[in-house]
Order: C-alpha cells, then structure tokens, then sequence
C-alpha cells in the first residue's frame, strides 16, 4: 500500500493484495511517486531515481503531469485470461450497487452472509439507496463494514483501491485505478466492484450506454482484441465484455471487499 500523508487529506495511491510496497525497508529519504510504476527516491536536488529500474530522471520530466501515468499502465498489464467462476448473476434490486457488492459479498463470504434478496435489501439499507436505486460512491465503504459488522464479519480489506484515507471518497479515473491492479484482484479470486460515470460501454441490456452504473467484475482479457473487464452487469446477462477505457467505463473506479 502507497499513502500520500503531505496534504490534508491522506489518501491511498496504490493497493496491490499480497504485494509490498517499494519504499518499504529503505533509509528514510525524500521518496517521489509519480503514478503507477513510477516510484523515486531523491538522489539529489534535480535528480531522482526510478526504484524499479534503477534509471535516472530529473525531476521536472519523472513528474510531469501527462498521459505518462496511464499508458504506462495500460501497456504494464499481463496479456491472458481469467474469469472467477461462482460468482452470483444477480437482477437488479433496489439499486445497481447494492445489487453488484451483493453479488462480491456472497462469493467472498458465503453462508456467512444473507441470501439474495435480504442481503441486497440491507445494503440498500446500509448504503443509503434511495428510492430510485441512487448510491453515493463515499457511502459505500461504510455501508458495507456496517453491513458486515452486524452479522461479526471484520473484513481483510473493504473501500476503493484509491481513495482518500479521511474519507473513504474514492478516486476516479484510470490513472488511479489501473488495469493491472484489477487483475492482481481478480488473479486472488477476489471480485471487483467497479462504479462507473458516463460510461458508454453497452451490453444487451445497455444499448445506449451503462451510464451512471455499477457493476461486479469478475475477470478480465487481455490479448490480440484489446484489454477487457469482464463484469455482471445486474440484468443477468451472463459474462459481458467491457473494454477497459475510459470511454467505455467512463469515470470509474475499483471498490474491493474481502
């Protein structure tokens, strides 16, 4: 885990599940990060060091604010496929995201948790779902530990995978929710909740767009046809295919519970 503590609000950069991060175990220096894959420590006042390849950079070029970030990401990603099989295919019920953390939760949790129906109705609950299935992404992490908490299950890990620390607001965009990161999840065995804004991805059941939607991934593709998340979209439609972009995602971002 990266957290960034020099601002006012602390908030979570990086989140890899069974991963160490790489300013861990050093002298304590002035470290730098510049998005995924771009970790630098000070060498001197106009140069840093990459710590993952050892390369040098002046600091004005290793920290521009471009598109470095993001393609960086999308060509770090392991080509393959794989899908999590077990994971429910719930119809939509009093909200897009309680009915996708539903479908998370009862892989992760199992018997331990409610069934279907009840258990989507009390996310609703927890979360705040108004009566026309709107959820606000920052009352989600607290919706689900609340929800978790009355029924004694302390989760290993549960908000977005960037987010602010103080206020569990996550982050959206690809820069701060990288495809790799998704397939380390998913690798685990590990859905992924993935909230999304604007997002003209269609499916069977989405012809003009998902919107403003939420739905469980639960694999992914990379390979000659291009990079895809494999997501349930809450219509049962079985796997559906979504191009990881963000055109096709829109705003989005990664919300992990386990």
């Amino acid at each position: 885990m990266i957290v960034n503590i020099t601002s006012g609000k602390p908030q979570i950069l990086e989140f890899h599940p069974n991963e160490k991060s790489p300013y861990s175990d050093r002298e304590r220096k002035a470290y730098y990060y510049g998005g995924f894959e771009k970790y630098y420590v000070k060498e001197n006042n106009d140069q840093l060091r990459n710590l993952l390849t050892n390369t040098m950079a002046s600091r004005d070029a290793a920290l521009r604010d471009d598109s470095t970030g993001t393609s960086r990401a999308y060509r770090s990603v392991a080509s393959g496929y794989k899908n999590i099989s077990g994971v429910s295919d719930y119809q939509w019920r009093k909200g897009c995201t309680p009915t996708s953390l539903a479908m998370s939760i009862k892989y992760r949790f199992g018997s331990s948790v409610d069934s279907q129906k009840t258990l989507i109705d009390r996310l609703a609950t927890a979360c705040k779902t108004d009566k026309n299935g709107y959820t606000q992404s920052s009352d989600v992490t607290p919706g689900v530990l609340s929800y978790l908490s009355s029924k004694n299950i302390t989760p290993s890990f549960c908000r977005a995978y960037s987010a602010l620390a103080v206020s569990d607001i996550p982050i959206f965009g690809a820069a701060s929710n990288p495809l790799s990161a998704y397939q380390s999840y998913i690798n685990s065995d590990i859905p992924v909740t993935i909230l999304m804004e604007g997002a003209k991805g269609t499916s069977t059941a989405y012809p003009n767009g998902f919107g403003e939607h939420t739905v469980c991934g639960t694999g992914y593709y990379v390979g000659s046809s291009g990079q895809f998340v494999i997501v349930h979209t809450t219509q049962c439609e079985g796997d559906v295919y979504v191009a990881y972009s963000e055109k096709a995602l829109g705003n989005f971002a990664w919300f992990i519970v386990y």
